[in-house]
């Protein structure tokens, strides 16, 4: 009977990226990517894997700081202290090239780090990987590939930047594949177990809010692959049609509903109410901001385009605004006269 063997499969981490979307949280949340990174090593300790796959961009920048590399360092040698290894790739933001950090610190014993720009097989222990550096974005890394039979996994980029055929993966003798770049968990339907892990951490308000890592094992030629949530925040994004609504309860009531010290929340108002609708957005923030991590909200509501426009002072205001909502090209200003207009015939009709 063969030993089960159990790994964790991670990537896209970008540790010390600057969340400059996230304003005065940036830094906050660039910490909370670093304890989500502990928290995966605590998870290889209290699980007693057999091995740490990092498919691809580890770190955010080609030169990180001297601060964000010794502090996974530190955290490798705690995998290094309970004999686990860890089978670390190069990505598009951390590639491995000559001069670069990756030959300006020396990482733990237990950090099988790829340097060839060609698959080669790694072995500790019952556990073969195969895996390459990052240094192009055209190489197929399963073209006339095929793997010696063993317990075998196989870690590698994500198929824009080098392309994988599901033909090559059904074909390439490997037990699983362990893809990175593409920032959520998504499956590759193939013969071959095959998945992307997505980043354990929330980037951008593109990820799915529950993001996660991979819990794989492998028994009698057998794999399983569990999803295991680690995110600390969640990007969320929730789009509101206002086009019916006459006032802004509704959209409190959003804001109250959705509300949490972990959200990272983009509320997004669309649609074209009449012009008794007065939104102020800077109310709802001064209300709301604290009730979130991070609120942002976005006034993306248009005027009708049923307006009257007659003789009276309303009717008149009403076809010069138009007339110069129709003239302008640019969507920021276009917007401003829009908001011009509604804020207008509030004044006008008495209702601001």
């Amino acid at each position: 009977m063969t030993k089960e063997i159990k790994i964790i499969h991670t990537g896209d981490l970008h540790l010390g990226m600057t969340f400059k979307s996230l304003g005065k949280k940036s830094r906050l949340h660039r910490r909370d990517c670093q304890d989500v990174f502990s928290n995966i090593i605590d998870l290889c300790i209290n699980e007693k894997v057999d091995g740490l796959l990092i498919a691809g961009d580890l770190f955010h920048d080609p030169n990180p700081s001297k601060p964000i590399v010794t502090f996974v360092i530190d955290e490798f040698k705690r995998l290094r202290d309970k004999s686990i290894p860890v089978f670390l790739i190069s990505g598009n933001h951390d590639p491995h090239k000559k001069d670069s950090f990756w030959f300006n610190y020396n990482f733990p014993l237990n950090v099988v780090v790829f340097e060839n720009n060609n698959l080669e097989p790694k072995t500790i222990g019952n556990l073969t990987v195969y895996g390459l550096a990052y240094t192009n974005n055209t190489k197929e890394p399963l073209k006339d590939f095929k793997a010696e039979k063993s317990d075998n996994v196989k870690e590698d980029p994500e198929s824009n930047y080098r392309p994988i055929k599901k033909a090559q993966i059904d074909n390439s003798n490997l037990d699983y594949v362990a893809l990175g770049h593409f920032h959520d968990l998504l499956e590759v339907k193939a013969k071959v177990k095959c998945f992307y892990s997505g980043s354990p951490e929330g980037l951008s308000f593109k990820n799915n809010p529950g993001s996660g890592v991979l819990f794989v094992k492998y028994s009698n030629g057998n794999v399983t692959v569990k999803p295991i949530k680690t995110t600390i925040r969640g990007f969320h994004s929730i789009e509101i049609d206002c086009t019916k609504f006459d006032n802004d309860l509704e959209i409190r009531k959003i804001l109250e509903k959705n509300k949490g010290d972990d959200k990272i929340l983009r509320l997004i108002l669309k649609g074209s109410p009449s012009l008794d609708f007065q939104l102020d957005t800077d109310l709802f923030m001064k209300e709301f901001e604290s009730k979130y991590f991070f609120l942002k909200i976005v006034d993306d509501v248009h005027i009708p385009n049923n307006l009257t426009e007659d003789e009276t002072i309303r009717g008149q205001f009403i076809r010069i605004i138009k007339s110069e909502i129709e003239k302008e090209s640019d969507s920021k200003k276009k917007k401003m006269l829009e908001s011009a207009l509604r804020i207008g015939i509030g004044h006008l009709d008495k209702k601001l």
